[in-house]
């Protein structure tokens, strides 16, 4: 008598992409640092044996700076009598949500950024369409009459703006009767009404991966750490009116949404060059061509279809930006154009004990260590899930 066999149980994605991770030892060990790491961060006013920020009171305060390790201070204390460990916990929920929030932000931008640059490569899409113009069969941003309408103020607006300067600029020389105003302010005049006809009947085509790519390249021009340092000094300076909203509505935190928004300027940039390279490729796959022709939107097409299919390269460009933006942060935090006291953080504790690096090195090793292995461990998990979520991969 025969016996049926049974057949062998389907293995999912997940399912092997778990197989291949676990067999990536230094990326589970990466993982098991990183999950101890924001545990640490979330339950630090629990873990912490002291107040980061407080301070020792009493006639004989001297007497608690500069106390090397011991039971009472794991790690000691530093030039105020604060206790290097509680600083140290409390610094990992900074370094912490600077490294996530960057690294989620400036992949949901560049993965938009990407998507739109790459699925519209050679197809213009009619930005503007005048009023008096009829609509014809092309590609728009939204597919709806209202940006039709936000377009035409847009463009008029801009026309009348460029007009007010002009005669801002023309008006004390027509007054004084110079024939250069009258002539400027003329042909200014002239250059508006054609734009404003053209604008009735005109048209308007915006390559967006053109204009996209040429910002990223230009940005990408741009020195990073001078930058960096003088919008950091210009955004903390309560005279400025986006520093004075950061502190009225952050108060102390200020620097850090400040350093979040900074650094998110500029890190998307490599995420958009990766989406957008996936994009091309993906928009010509079967799939995509049949759901143009079952009629399905532009918007569905790049959401529903190809964003999906880039999920792999963009979870390991996630996890390598955490790491990067933590350094990043800990670099400005030291120069002193980061974070600033009282709120600690691994880099602004190493600004502190450069000082004091050869008559008390517990106040650098600890911060310095832990910012070591924190980029050490996000980097490791991104070679591993890399490794993980390539389906060429023999892991």
């Amino acid at each position: 008598m025969a016996t049926a066999t049974a057949s062998p149980k389907p293995r999912t994605f997940f399912s092997l992409f778990w197989r291949r991770l676990r067999r990536h030892k230094m990326a589970m060990a990466s993982l098991v640092v990183i999950v101890l790491l924001v545990l640490m961060a979330l339950f630090a006013p629990w873990i912490a044996p002291y107040d980061p920020t407080a301070q020792p009171t009493g006639e004989d305060v001297g007497a608690y700076y500069f106390l090397p390790p011991s039971p009472e201070h794991p790690l000691g204390t530093d030039d105020l009598g604060r206790d290097v460990l509680s600083r140290i916990i409390y610094g990992s929920r900074i370094s912490l949500l600077v490294g996530f929030a960057v690294a989620l932000s400036s992949v949901i931008i560049g993965t938009l950024m990407g998507t739109l640059a790459g699925y519209y490569a050679g197809r213009p899409l009619r930005f503007y369409l005048g009023p008096l113009r009829r609509e014809k069969e092309g590609f728009y941003p939204w597919s709806f009459a209202l940006w039709r309408v936000f377009s035409w103020f847009l463009y008029y607006g801009v026309l009348y703006l460029a007009l007010s300067i002009a005669w801002a600029l023309a008006k004390d020389g027509i007054q004084a009767g110079s024939p250069g105003s009258y002539l400027g302010f003329g042909l200014t005049l002239a250059l508006v009404l054609w734009a404003a006809w053209f604008g009735l009947r005109g048209e308007i085509r915006l390559d967006l991966d053109v204009a996209i790519s040429r910002l990223i390249d230009f940005m990408l021009t741009i020195p990073t750490l001078p930058l960096l340092l003088v919008l950091s000094a210009l955004l903390r300076d309560p005279e400025v009116a986006v520093g004075r909203w950061a502190q009225g509505v952050f108060g102390d935190a200020a620097s850090v949404f400040i350093i979040i928004t900074i650094l998110v300027f500029f890190g998307w940039l490599g995420t958009a060059r990766l989406v957008r390279g996936s994009i091309l490729s993906l928009r010509e796959m079967d799939y995509a061509t049949a759901a143009q022709a079952l009629g399905a939107t532009d918007f569905r097409i790049m959401f529903r279809h190809l964003v999906p299919n880039t999920m792999a390269p963009l979870i390991v460009q996630a996890t390598l930006q955490v790491g990067q933006a933590i350094l990043v942060e800990a670099a400005l935090s030291f120069l002193g154009f980061g974070i600033q006291p009282p709120v600690a953080t691994w880099g602004n504790m190493l600004t502190n004990a450069q000082e004091y690096i050869f008559t008390a090195p517990w106040l650098a090793l600890p911060p310095g260590f832990m910012i070591f292995i924190t980029v050490l461990a996000f980097n490791y998990l991104g070679d591993g899930l890399r490794d993980a979520l390539d389906p060429r991969s023999r892991l």
